[in-house]
């Protein structure tokens, strides 16, 4: 059977919203819920506290990130700051997603405090052109966590070509837990077959217009497009 579990995006920007948004995405039918905290406006370790709160009922797994302005997302705050929100947040989320692109000292003692919070690392490395298989091995290779992570990798796809390429490396990196697509428009193909190729998940956002990243597709689109493949 393909694992075809889909993680919801929840990008509101008050607590109330993004708790009711992120429990409308588990009744509809989500896998996972990403909780997008630097959607938060004024984000403090106060508002993710009472998030999580907020959250507590939701009946599936829970994951939690912080993106950095110049990586599709909001937060201008410092390394160190972001890996406190995340470290913070590790004993109430099953997943917290961290960027490779965090200062490497930063990143260590950050997964270290994840780990010691019970939450499972997604190491994410956003890259800004079509990786290289070599490269993507050089990534997983290059991490040490006591617990098994898992990789998180995303490229621009300029043309349809690079989704096929994006997927093979998917493929290639049987034994690790993983999850490997594409983004922008061309990358939509990607996100739908990545499950096919081993990915853990994929992403889709709970409706148009509440989009995460570019080329996300909703989450009704993406179950209807996994039903078609399914035949």
């Amino acid at each position: 059977m393909i694992n075809a579990n889909i993680c919801v995006s929840i990008v509101e920007t008050d607590v109330q919203g993004m708790a009711s948004a992120a429990t409308a995405a588990w009744l509809e039918g989500a896998d996972l819920v990403e909780l997008r905290l630097d959607c938060l406006a004024a984000l403090d370790a106060e508002k993710v506290e009472l998030l999580l709160g907020g959250v507590d009922q939701i009946g599936v797994p829970k994951v939690v990130t912080v993106m950095p302005s110049r990586i599709f997302g909001r937060y201008s705050g410092s390394d160190r700051e972001r890996a406190g929100l995340l470290a913070g947040a590790a004993d109430r989320a099953d997943y917290i997603d961290i960027n490779r692109e965090m200062d490497p000292e930063v990143f260590g003692e950050c997964l270290d405090r994840i780990a010691a919070g019970g939450a499972k690392p997604v190491v994410s490395w956003h890259s800004g052109r079509m990786i290289e298989p070599g490269e993507l091995r050089d990534f997983v290779s290059s991490v040490r966590a006591s617990a098994g992570p898992v990789f998180k990798a995303v490229m621009p796809a300029s043309r349809i070509e690079d989704n096929l390429a994006a997927l093979e490396m998917c493929r290639s990196l049987g034994g690790h837990r993983r999850v490997v697509f594409c983004h922008g428009n061309m990358g939509r193909v990607s996100r739908v077959l990545a499950p096919l190729f081993g990915s853990e998940w994929t992403y889709a956002s709970l409706k148009r217009g509440r989009e995460a990243a570019p080329g996300q597709i909703d989450l009704q689109s993406m179950r209807q497009a996994q039903e078609a493949l399914a035949g």
